[in-house]
Formats: C-alpha cells, sequence, structure tokens
C-alpha cells in the first residue's frame, strides 16, 4: 500500500534571508495538500519534485507574515502556468480580503476558480466536530471574478480528495488555526504551528498519529515564550503525551538555536518519540489493511 509522505519544505521561525519558514506538504493517492505559504515556497516545492499544478487545498494557519507571504506568488503562477483546475484555500477571517485586495492592487486575477474557505471566529471553542459541509465541487463561486469567499463554522470537517479537514483554534498573538487530517481512516496529522500551550489541542489531537508542534523555545527562555504565544520543547513534548499521539515532531523552531540537540534532548525526557523537522525531511507513513 502506497504511504502518506509529509515533506516539510521549511520548518524554522522567520529571519532575514531565510529560505526555510513554515511550508509542510501531505501527499497521497496522487493528491497534495499544502499547510502554510512562506517566501520561497515555490522553488522548495521544485526541489521535492512538485508543481504548483499538483497542489490542492491549501490550509493557512493565520496571517503572519512567514507563514502567507508566498501565496500570492504561487497564486499567480498558477495563472501563468495556464492551470485551469479549481483550488481551494481554507484559513481564518480576513484571508479572503487580503487575497482580493492584493489581486486589486497587483492588477492579476486568477484565470482559475479560487474557493477560499474561511473559519469563523464566532465559537473558537469547537463542539460537534463530526459535521460535515460539502466538498469543492459543491460550494457556491462568484463565476464573474472566479473567486468565492465562504465561511464555515469552527471544526468543521472540509473532504478533499483522501483528506479530511479540520480546522480548531489555538491560542497565539493573533487568531490562529490548527489543523488535523484523517487519510484512509488509519493516518492522522495535526498541524499546530504557532500557539502556547492549550487544551484545545490536546482536545482536537486526541490519539493523532503524528503531532507537528511548536517549538520555537526552549526552556531558558520559557518567559518569551508566554510573552510571544509561542511553546518550548518540552510544553510540546507535555502535549503529545496528554493527547495521546505516537509520534512528535518539533517545529517552528527559532533560528537562535543553531543546534537543536538540547530542544530534542528537553523533550525526549518528556515525550521518548520524538524528532526535529528539517527542511526537506520527509516521513513516511504506511496506512494500515
Amino acid at each position: 500500500m502506497n504511504p502518506v509522505i509529509v515533506t516539510f519544505l521549511g520548518s524554522r521561525g522567520p529571519y532575514p534571508g531565510s529560505d526555510e519558514m513554515p511550508s509542510v506538504l501531505i501527499s497521497y493517492g496522487g493528491k497534495n495538500l499544502l499547510l502554510d505559504v512562506s517566501e520561497g515556497t515555490q522553488h522548495r516545492l521544485l526541489e521535492v519534485g512538485k508543481s504548483v499544478a499538483s497542489v490542492n487545498p491549501i490550509l493557512v494557519t493565520h496571517m503572519h507574515g512567514d507563514h502567507v507571504l508566498g501565496l500570492i506568488p504561487f497564486l499567480q503562477s498558477r495563472s501563468l502556468a495556464n492551470i485551469t483546475t479549481p483550488l481551494l484555500i481554507i484559513g481564518p477571517a480576513g484571508l479572503g480580503t487580503y487575497l482580493i485586495k492584493s489581486f486589486e492592487y497587483l492588477y492579476f486575477y486568477p484565470e482559475y476558480v479560487l474557493v477560499v474557505n474561511e473559519v469563523s471566529e464566532e465559537s473558537k471553542v469547537c463542539e460537534g466536530c463530526g459535521d460535515f459541509i460539502e466538498p469543492l465541487k459543491e460550494l457556491a463561486r462568484n463565476q464573474e471574478s472566479k473567486v468565492s469567499v465562504v465561511r464555515t463554522d469552527c471544526c468543521k470537517t472540509v473532504i478533499e480528495g483522501p483528506f479530511k479537514i479540520r480546522a480548531f483554534w489555538v491560542e497565539h498573538s493573533i487568531p490562529t488555526l490548527a489543523y488535523r487530517i484523517d487519510i484512509s481512516d488509519t493516518i492522522s496529522l495535526c498541524y499546530v504551528s504557532d500557539t502556547t500551550a492549550s487544551d484545545n489541542v490536546i482536545k482536537a489531537c486526541k490519539n493523532v498519529k503524528v503531532l507537528i508542534h511548536d517549538s520555537t523555545f526552549g526552556s531558558d527562555m520559557s518567559d518569551k515564550a508566554r510573552e510571544y504565544k509561542h511553546s518550548t520543547a518540552i510544553q510540546a513534548s507535555e502535549t503529545a503525551l496528554r493527547c495521546g499521539a505516537e509520534t512528535l515532531i518539533l517545529y517552528h523552531i527559532s533560528p537562535r538555536y543553531k543546534n537543536t540537540d538540547n530542544l530534542l534532548n528537553e523533550a525526549r525526557k518528556v515525550f521518548k518519540n520524538t524528532y526535529v523537522a528539517e527542511k526537506y525531511m520527509k516521513l513516511y507513513l504506511t496506512p494500515s489493511k
């Protein structure tokens, strides 16, 4: 059986000139899902043998630049390459306005159907997570501009190809989503990029196979973690333990840590099956029969 492949296109916090900022590709059954689109994501996709045409959907966590500034170039490249297949983007409220205004100021409009599914902020505590919305082909669209912004409640499940996608809110300095992605009934991943320690993560990521979690700081900078609403490696490992994850991947690590051994050692004292994300690192996850 073909594996689910998780490719880290970037895994570090922002710094000038970086080509390692956050973006993760999940591939299965000929489909590719992209989590966050930092600067240079297109280039890194090509490095791993993928094109912008192969990606759908895109999931955006929040509107900080290191997670979203590669999105407009990505969307424009689809038009320049004459790609006409529809694209779904899921993200927080405000993402649609950001894209539409950017299109106006850049005198560029997609030549394909673009659906922006914003997740409502009205209820940040998710209840009734078994509910579903319709897949992409059934969503209403504005045929004139080919760009449609729709709104769904927190924790509704979006089905796109083999991916069952559930967004949930986490605690950060601005409205921020995390995502649970279930594939083939036996593979589950949670992508929690920027957050302080949160009970919402433990609830949404219960018994997840792979937890990719913010580990911006070591215990030596726990005060900074609280100030900027990020997590330490120890907090990430405690979350993995409490939610019953099988594997923890330390992610969004501050560039001040040139050597990540101390972060890894701290986390493994709490949760043994822990690894550090590195650019172009791949995980191969084989679904059970």
